[in-house]
Order: C-alpha cells, then structure tokens, then sequence
C-alpha cells in the first residue's frame, strides 16, 4: 500500500497499517508456526508500529498510546522465541566469519523455546483492527507526515549518540529499534523521489543488519559453558559491527532533524504538484 500524489496520505498510511496488523494475525492464528512464520509476523508488526508512526502527529495521544501498546504487547511472547531459534544461526555465522570449522568451536547449545501460545496475541491484534476502524485522525499529507519523519528521524539520531556513548548492548538494541522505524519510513515515503529514497532506505537496512547481528552476539555470549577463545571471537566481532554501525549510522542521522525533514517536504511538494 504505497502513497498516492493524489489520495489523502492518512486514508493510504492507515490501510498500509491494517493490512500489516491483518498479515500478522494471519500468520499468528496458524496451528503451528514455523521459523519463517515467527519472523514474518515480527516483521508485519514492527512494520504495523513504524506505521503507526506516521499517523501519530493527526491522532489523539491516548488513541496512539492504546493501538501501541496493543501491538506492541502482542509481538512481545515473539523476542523469546526469536531468540532462542537464532542461536544456531548465529554459530554458523561465526564460524563462517572467522573461517573456522564449525565442529572445532565446540558448543553446546541450550534446548530451544518449545511450544507457546499465541492467543493472547491474536486478541490483541483482532482488539488493535477494531480499534483502527474508529480512530479519528486529525491531519492529512504533509501536516501529518512531516511532524512524524521528524520525530522519527530525530529517535534514531539520538539513539545513536546513546549507543555511541554507552556502548552497551541494550543502548544499540534499542537504536536497532529506532533504526527499524525509520527504514520502513523511508521505504513508505519511496514514491516520492525513489533514486534518493530508495538508496537512505538500503542503507538503514544496512544498518539494522549489523545491529541485527551484534544483537544476535549478544544474546549467544549468553549461553552457558563458554570457553575463553570464544568469548574474544564474539567481542571482537562486535567491535566491527558497531564500528561499522556508526560509520553508517553517522552518515544517515548526519542531518538535524529539522533540516533532514524540510528536505523532504521539498520532495513531498515537487511529487504533489
């Protein structure tokens, strides 16, 4: 569900939402998920949340709170699970990284996440698409998504300098958070000049990889029964990662919030008129 030059943007931006909060209770309401089902619907999800984003400048403050929250709670039983199914990735990819064969890293991995339940989820999902039906948005075109891309944009820069200056896994998860928010922003705003657009969008993808992987390190460096050599591999793996996060980083929040916003206004004026 893209803009349209000629359609109202909170009409587009809210049925982008519903139809990203609609995929992800189908997903979920499946008997049994799969690995791919899981990442599907956490992606539909923080998709439906980036999304909601853009509308919250033309909605009440307790409506956007409430359909966040609800979105938010229902892809909260999904970060465990995504966890736990990750960690065999992730030794493959440190060994791939390092050239070492798998076998000579000798890790035991703990059982997986076993079965769960995603019906609270489901609820409230079902409770977020009603609720999406009688939100009141106040705001259209520019007037709504101007104020949005800025508080976005702004979140994500100030997340950086937080992870910058912390250098703790929690301070880049959440800019990888942040991060996420304005790449599926980017990739809404496309339409409206897609050479440029479409190049700041790769490059937050970029980003949310390697704050994908240092994130994924630092869940594995949890597992038990650790041998010194491999605790050096995984920090020093991390050390490139967040090296080469805030090189990116650096480049894509490089503008104020205020300046980086005005630019697009001027793409949103040219592609409207």
């Amino acid at each position: 569900m893209s803009l349209s030059p000629r359609k109202s943007a909170a009409k587009r931006i809210r049925k982008q939402l519903k139809k990203r909060i609609e995929s992800a209770l189908q997903t979920s309401s499946k008997k049994h998920l799969s690995d791919t089902d899981v990442h599907e619907v956490r992606k539909a999800l923080k998709k439906a949340r980036a999304s909601l984003r853009l509308l919250r400048p033309g909605l009440r403050n307790s409506d956007y709170r409430l359909e966040n929250s609800r979105l938010r709670e229902a892809a909260r039983p999904l970060g465990p699970i995504r966890d736990a199914k990750v960690l065999p990735e992730t030794l493959r990819k440190l060994a791939r990284h390092y050239g070492t064969p798998l076998r000579a890293l000798n890790v035991q991995l703990k059982p997986q996440a076993g079965s769960f339940d995603l019906a609270h989820s489901c609820r409230l999902l079902r409770e977020a698409r009603a609720h999406l039906e009688r939100l009141d948005v106040h705001d259209d075109n520019w007037s709504l998504v101007g104020p949005a891309l800025k508080e976005i944009y702004r979140r994500g820069r100030r997340a950086l300098a937080c992870a910058h200056a912390a250098s703790t896994p929690q301070a880049f998860h959440e800019w990888r958070k942040q991060a996420k928010y304005l790449r599926y922003t980017l990739e809404t705003l496309e339409p409206l000049w897609p050479p440029v657009i479409h190049t700041l969008a790769e490059e937050a993808h970029q980003l949310t990889n390697y704050l994908g992987d240092d994130h994924d390190l630092s869940v594995f460096s949890q597992q038990p029964a650790r041998e010194v050599t491999l605790h050096t591999m995984i920090e020093h793996w991390q050390i490139e990662l967040r090296h080469e996060a805030v090189a990116l980083g650096t480049k894509l929040y490089k503008e104020k919030p205020a300046v980086f916003t005005r630019r697009f206004g001027r793409y949103w004026r040219a592609w409207r008129g």
